[in-house]
């Protein structure tokens, strides 16, 4: 299987188990999922793509617009391949899983700011890194049923 093959899969996969989450036990940030739910989604399917032998994605943080029209979002990319998971929050995006190389053109509307590994584990903040391993322990639990 072509890697860009495998890293659809997963993220099929792990979009999936999210929307299949009683939405009481998940935490507001992804309630709703997608809206709202760019961060820990992104940050958590990297983990999950590490735990799945696919390292080396990078959160990225893009933010676009100001004031009241101020926008953000989160995706990952590895190399020249991005992926987003919950694109389809915004108007006129369609497909549940974009991936695409880094020159995507929606993307591009959104001025990137932060970049770090996506690894929840790796985040220095102990009370936002247990908060995610709980929310992560909770996706894989939902993933075995």
């Amino acid at each position: 299987m072509r890697n860009e093959d495998r890293i659809r899969e997963l993220a099929a996969r792990f979009r999936e188990t999210i929307l299949k989450c009683n939405k009481s036990e998940l935490p507001l940030s992804l309630a709703d999922f997608p809206t709202g739910s760019c961060a820990d989604a992104s940050m958590l399917l990297g983990t999950y793509f590490k735990d799945n032998g696919i390292d080396g994605f990078i959160l990225i943080k893009g933010k676009r617009g100001e004031g009241s029209s101020l926008e953000t979002h989160y995706w990952l990319e590895k190399d020249d391949m991005l992926i987003d998971i919950t694109a389809d929050q915004f108007e006129g995006i369609n497909e549940a899983i974009v991936i695409t190389d880094t020159n995507s053109s929606w993307h591009g509307t959104f001025a990137k700011e932060i970049r770090q590994e996506a690894d929840y584990r790796m985040i220095a903040a102990s009370d936002v890194r247990k908060h995610l391993e709980a929310v992560y322990d909770y996706v894989l639990e939902v993933e075995r049923q």
